[in-house]
Formats: structure tokens, C-alpha cells, sequence
């Protein structure tokens, strides 16, 4: 059912967007200081700010034409969606290493949707400073590629590339000059701006084929204005350096002790698991809700409402569980046997024949070992209603779920 799916998909917004308002209630701090404190000293050493590329992130003017378009679409706009929010603020806190706090005015300003309590949490998780999540390094290149395959996007909203051939849309600063002065734009200067030639240009606009001034004009991309993979590399470095220290997974413990998400009660067996990164000896602290989504919600009142008194009668039979009682000696009896499973499908006789109790009666051992081979099985059948999204790794917990309740991202 589509439309129950969007439901679901809706409720699941919902919870993520009650989830991270919760942090900043919990931690007001979160608006001005790092949730995790050991990432304090990163992009806020002396020369680490650079006020020309903050300008430059902030017009739509850094040489990437799909981040352009998406800072552009923003101003015009007022909103972009959720995959790039995050590249937006990965690309200035990694490739340009922007401080999240010097960048969190400008988007809140933009966003037509700003929320300070999933605004801040977000910044911080996607400029890597919670501690408790992976570092999420966007290629931006690589993702107008992916999101923007034709183009389309980039030639609406950075209009100075709406001629530059489907080849170089994504880095036009690799066209050659012969079709820079076919397509009237010179890659270098400021971007977005068609200027009069003067002298300062002569040597640009020449180039291009023009020689006279003044009354001609022409249409300027900037030159990428970082390497991208140089860039990335050196952020991630510099952040794993701090998050491998000892003291920084204890700290990040704490911190996930107290913001980590949690699973929901159908995974039970992965409740509260820390990441990777994190110490083990924290203990798991689980979440019990007793909430059901709107899918099992659904499926239960579809059954109900289908099944025959007959099937009904026999279902109810299939879930009744093994009902242990004490004859007169004391010794463990079994009443009733009603499973049809596999692993419940075991005879009286076949109990008491394993442990050699016939007489009497089934000992505490095969009934512990059935109801483990029962817990197995169900732990097993829960772990395989999960996947991983492959573009931001967040690990869903809803089967049918067709997009990441995370990123967004469509479900292979």
C-alpha cells in the first residue's frame, strides 16, 4: 500500500524531528558549543577561518556548480532537501573547514523551515562533532553527477552555464578555451556576473576573442576555489587524529548515553548498541516505547478482520506457549503442546527421551533449550527485516521502507 507507506515514512519524519528538538531541550549548550567538547580546538585555530571562502559559500560562487546551484536555489528559495542541507554544510566544514557555528546564521536566515532544535544538532552531526556519528564527507561532484545527471538544476539556477555542453556541466573548469568562447563564458573571476571589459580583462577577454572594451561584456565562472580531494583528505585526517584518542570515546560515551538514538521495541536484541568507535564496557540502554508502527498496525487489523472463526481458532492455538506446571512429586510437567514451528514442534516423549526423564516428566534443561532455539529464531527473523542505506550507512529498522528515514535516499 503506497499510501500507507508514505504514512509510515511521515510518522518515522516525525520521530526523528521530536528526537533531535529533544537534544537541544536537553543540552541548550548544543547552540553555541561542540556536543562533544574534544572537537573544540578543530576550525577554530588562528588562520583556519577564511573570510573568502565563507563569501564565496555563502553567494554560490565556489567553482562547484551543483554546490552553487543548491546555495542559490536556498537564497531564491528557501529550501532544499534534506541530502543537500548536509552536502551544503559537509562541503563548508571539510573541504572549505568553516567553524559549524559561523555558517549556522547564514543557513538559518535562508532556511523558510528553520527549527533550532533540529538545526544545530544537525550541523553538528554532519561538521562531525558529536562523537557518536560517522563522518559524512560528501563528494560534491560526484553528486550532481548522481542527483543532477542532465544538468537540469545546475543551468536553472547558475544561468552563466546554461551553454557549457553536457560533458563539462559538472566541472566546467576542465572546458577547454575554444568552447569557453563558443559558449561566451570564461572560467575564473567572480562567478554569476557579467562585467564590462577594461584593461584589468584585456588579457582574459582576449581569450575568449574579444578585443574591444566597454561596450562588450562578458560572462565569468569562478575557477574551483579549493581541491576538492586534497581538502577532504586532510579534514578527515585531522578528525580521526582527535577521534581515536582514548579520552575522545570516553567522552563520546557519555554523550551517546545521553543523545544516542534507540531501536524500536520490534529489535529488542540490537537496543541501545553503541557504535563501533565507542567503548564497549558502556552499558546498552534500551528504550521500550511499546509503540507499533502503522504498518504492523495495519496488518494486524487486516488479519483480524479476515480471518475465519476456524483459522482464527487455529492461530491462536499456533501461539500458545508451553504451559509448565508441578505434579504432586514436584518434578516439571508439560500440560499442553500446541506449537506448529519448526523449532517448537517437538513431541512429550522426544523432551523426556533427551534427558532420560520419561517418567518424570520433562526436565528444566530441554525446556530452557527449546525456548533458546525459539529466542534464536526470532532474533535471526528480526535481524533481516533491517538494511543499510548506502548513502549515508544509517541502518533503518522499517522493512518495507522505500527511502532511508534518514538522508532520503531511494532504497536499492
Amino acid at each position: 500500500n503506497p499510501w500507507l507507506r508514505s504514512l509510515a515514512s511521515f510518522q518515522s519524519r516525525m520521530h526523528w524531528r521530536s528526537h533531535f528538538i529533544q537534544k537541544l531541550e536537553a543540552q541548550p549548550s548544543l547552540e553555541c558549543q561542540d556536543q562533544c567538547l574534544a572537537f573544540s580546538n578543530l576550525r577554530r585555530q588562528p588562520g583556519d577561518f577564511n573570510q573568502q571562502y565563507y563569501d564565496a559559500w555563502c553567494e554560490g560562487r565556489t567553482g562547484f556548480p551543483f554546490v552553487d546551484a543548491c546555495m542559490r536555489c536556498l537564497i531564491r528559495c528557501g529550501w532544499v532537501n534534506f541530502r543537500m542541507r548536509a552536502m551544503l554544510v559537509s562541503f563548508a566544514t571539510y573541504n572549505l573547514w568553516l567553524d559549524w557555528k559561523k555558517i549556522a546564521g547564514h543557513l538559518a536566515r535562508v532556511f523558510l523551515d528553520y527549527e533550532p532544535g533540529i538545526h544545530y544538532p544537525q550541523l553538528q552531526m554532519q561538521a562531525g562533532t558529536t562523537g557518536i556519528n560517522a563522518m559524512r564527507v560528501y563528494n560534491v561532484t560526484k553528486q550532481g553527477k548522481d542527483q543532477d545527471p542532465n544538468g537540469i538544476f545546475i543551468r536553472n539556477f547558475c544561468p552563466e552555464l546554461k551553454d557549457v555542453p553536457m560533458e563539462y556541466i559538472h566541472e566546467p573548469c576542465n572546458m577547454p578555451l575554444n568552447v569557453q568562447r563558443k559558449v561566451g563564458v570564461r572560467i575564473g573571476g567572480s562567478g554569476g556576473n557579467r562585467y564590462c571589459i577594461t584593461d584589468a580583462m584585456a588579457s582574459s577577454c582576449s581569450d575568449l576573442g574579444i578585443n574591444e572594451k566597454s561596450e562588450c561584456d562578458v560572462t565569468f565562472y569562478p575557477s574551483p576555489i579549493v581541491d576538492e580531494k586534497k581538502t577532504a583528505k586532510a579534514a578527515k585526517d585531522k578528525l580521526s587524529a582527535v577521534r581515536k584518542q582514548e579520552s575522545t570515546k570516553q567522552e563520546a560515551a557519555q554523550v551517546y548515553l545521553k543523545h544516542g538514538s534507540r531501536r524500536s521495541p520490534g529489535m529488542k536484541d540490537r537496543d541501545g548498541v553503541m557504535p563501533k568507535a565507542l567503548s564497549s564496557t558502556v552499558k546498552r540502554v534500551k528504550l521500550d516505547t511499546g509503540q507499533m508502527s502503522l504498518v504492523s498496525s495495519w496488518k494486524n487489523v487486516s488479519q483480524e478482520q479476515s480471518m475465519e472463526p476456524e483459522a482464527a481458532e487455529v492461530e491462536e492455538n499456533c501461539k500458545s506457549k508451553l504451559i509448565i506446571c508441578l505434579d504432586d512429586e514436584g518434578n516439571d510437567s508439560i500440560d499442553d503442546i500446541s506449537a506448529t514451528s519448526v523449532d517448537q514442534k517437538v513431541s512429550v516423549e522426544g523432551l523426556r527421551s533427551q534427558t532420560g526423564t520419561a517418567e518424570n516428566g520433562c526436565s528444566q534443561s530441554s525446556i530452557a533449550s527449546l525456548h533458546t532455539r525459539n529466542s534464536d529464531y526470532s532474533v535471526k527473523e528480526s535481524d533481516s527485516k533491517e538494511w543499510s542505506c548506502k548513502a549515508c550507512t544509517f541502518l533503518n529498522e522499517k522493512p518495507l521502507a522505500l527511502v532511508c528515514s534518514m538522508c532520503g535516499t531511494l532504497r536499492d
